[in-house]
């Protein structure tokens, strides 16, 4: 006991150092676990002993001890010592609670896109992703993490398949490095992580596919049109196979169309469309797509500059046409891509789910021409895309790229719109038919009168020019009207005023339906899909058609740019000696010359 208590007279003035180790660890694992454990109880514990006893060692010698200038001295260090680690301490696990990380790369790579953030932060039933693989990566980790700071609904597991033989068989699991998808009682494989031996990393543009897919309770039915010279569906720099594949991806059917072979539009048609055609549509197809709209189909029209598509007596009914000019862009930011006026750049969008969260982001519109809108009854019609001020449309490109105020339409105008029709559900159109077989035919007005864009531009009241629509008169037939007996009779020729209005306005028993109109088709190809957001746009348009989708669409995860640098020999000789030879030699010269002039 006495050997005891002299070594505790002489040691005990340090017992206060184990005490703060073991209270900082106790405190540290109990406040960012926030689990009760007993190794983290039991350290605190110890702390707390170790301060009594620094505690009691104070207390014998505390005589005359308190007073000294050295024990005040002593006290202040450790007081000063004590708020620096408390204050660490606090910032340590304000850092862990509340992470802020700062993503100063190209593509924003370590980021998640805004349709991924969305996707999860929407989840309305637990999701995990299974990473069958026996070498996890410390990458695909971050990653998933990065996707579970927007749920709790969403989990991850990386499993060894050797381990775990089980598993593998519910999963069905076909090669290691399978990664799947589960989400409720759907199984949905994402993506393989070994490639022909090489190892890949987690894709999050996969994956947030394959959320969406899983999500998805019925599968959207898409049909391009063919037959007509539209955009083939191949991987031709000309054609459509990447928004295909994009689109299938997400989760969607895609099939091609032809109207008149195939017999009409299929009755599960969710959305058509209709991709840069260069002739004109048949009279029984102009009939069967104004059927499709007229009981609730949606539709995409992308029709570019010098293109007749015949399409006037669908998109009458709607208010749209389309103008024959081409957009000019004077603003010089296409020089920095390298590109000619004639392939404008856009970023300004309109207040719509399908370009809302696109705001600041440009869009590559190559050859486009400005749509026209006007007012018609049930119908609203929002800008998706706008030309700037310093864009104009013209028919003849003049040599210094002026334009001519009296022929040429000056911006701003829209070149992409979407289109709402509100209306009665298609039950209640139903119930109708079914009560009274005669009010079937309002399902189908009669044609309206051809739309046709004047070259003189007429400003909106919201100040964007817009082509101004006029209405196109056969002369023989208004030479007929004169000369008939209806001139004559003034009640007659007013009925027959009042009967053709009551014919353009549209019937209120139509179902809802919605279209989107493009004034280009060469944005959504091959060669210009993924160039900034023409992928996003096309896309958007197609799942708000489709899917009936009214939040705000974001943006979507890009593929990271490949910036390698492939060097030849004589290069990566010198880049060598630069590195391990001449800059170290450099270095080491330096500090010699200045310990000799200090000496």
């Amino acid at each position: 006991m006495a050997r005891l208590t002299a070594l505790f007279r002489t040691y005990g003035k340090y017992a206060f150092l184990p005490a703060i180790a073991f209270g900082l660890a106790g405190g540290i694992a109990l406040g960012v676990t926030g689990v009760m454990s007993s190794l983290y109880l039991g350290l605190t514990g110890i702390a707390v002993i170790f301060f009594l006893l620094w505690w009691t060692w104070l207390w014998q010698r505390s005589q005359g001890f308190l007073g000294r200038r050295s024990t005040q001295s002593s006290a202040n260090v450790i007081a000063s010592t004590l708020a620096v680690l408390v204050i660490l301490t606090l910032i340590n696990y304000i850092a862990f609670r509340y992470p802020v990380t700062w993503d100063l790369t190209e593509n924003q790579r370590f980021t998640l896109a805004p349709q991924s953030q969305s996707l999860v932060a929407e989840l309305k039933q637990p999701l995990k992703v299974w990473i069958f693989d026996d070498a996890p990566s410390e990458q695909d980790r971050k990653l998933l993490q990065n996707y579970q700071r927007f749920s709790d609904k969403f989990s991850f597991e990386f499993v060894h398949p050797d381990r775990r033989p089980k598993l593998v068989q519910d999963f069905n699991v076909q090669n290691k490095g399978d990664v799947f998808v589960e989400y409720g009682d759907k199984k949905q494989l994402v993506q393989n992580l070994l490639s022909f031996q090489q190892r890949e990393a987690l894709s999050e543009i996969q994956l947030t596919n394959a959320i969406a897919k899983a999500q998805r309770q019925e599968t959207p039915q898409i049909y391009f049109v063919q037959g007509h010279g539209e955009l083939p569906l191949n991987n031709e720099p000309g054609g459509v196979s990447a928004a295909v594949t994009a689109l299938e991806n997400l989760g969607l059917a895609v099939q091609s169309l032809n109207v008149v072979t195939d017999g009409g539009i299929p009755a599960d048609a969710d959305a058509v469309v209709i991709a840069g055609p260069t002739r004109k549509f048949l009279a029984p197809e102009i009939a069967a797509l104004k059927q499709y709209t007229d009981q609730g189909g949606n539709l995409l029209v992308m029709i570019s500059p010098e293109a007749d598509a015949g399409l006037e007596d669908v998109l009458e009914s709607w208010g749209v046409s389309f103008d024959p000019r081409l957009v000019i862009d004077l603003s010089g930011a296409g020089s920095v891509f390298g590109l000619d006026p004639t392939v404008p750049i856009f970023n300004r969008y309109g207040n719509h789910p399908i370009t809302e969260k696109l705001q600041g982001a440009i869009a590559i519109f190559p050859l486009v021409r400005p749509v026209a809108t006007k007012e018609e009854p049930g119908i609203q019609a929002t800008t998706l895309v706008e030309a700037s001020d310093l864009m104009y449309a013209t028919q003849l490109i003049s040599e210094d790229l002026q334009p001519n105020p009296e022929t040429d339409l000056l911006g701003p105008f829209d070149v992409a719109v979407a289109l709402t029709r509100e209306g009665k559900e298609a039950s209640s159109v139903k119930e109708t038919e079914t009560s009274n077989d005669s009010d079937s035919e309002a399902i189908n007005p009669s044609p309206n009168p051809t739309v046709s864009p004047t070259p003189s531009p007429s400003p909106t009241s919201n100040g964007t020019n817009q082509p101004e629509a006029v209405q196109e008169n056969d002369g023989d037939q208004a030479a007929d009207q004169e000369e008939s007996p209806a001139r004559e009779n003034g009640d007659s020729g007013n009925d027959q005023a009042q009967t053709e209005e009551q014919d353009r306005k549209p019937n209120p028993e139509l179902p809802p339906a919605k279209m989107v109109v493009v004034g280009s088709a060469a944005f959504a190809t091959n060669a210009w899909f993924n160039e900034a957001v023409n992928g996003d746009i096309f896309l958007n348009s197609v799942q708000w058609l489709a899917e009936n989708i009214d939040q705000p669409l974001g943006l979507r995860a890009k593929d990271p740019t490949d910036r390698r640098i492939n060097l030849g020999v004589r290069r990566a000789t010198v880049l060598g000696w630069l590195t391990w030879v001449i800059v170290p030699l450099i270095g080491l010269g330096l500090a010699v010359f200045t310990w000799w002039r200090q000496r």
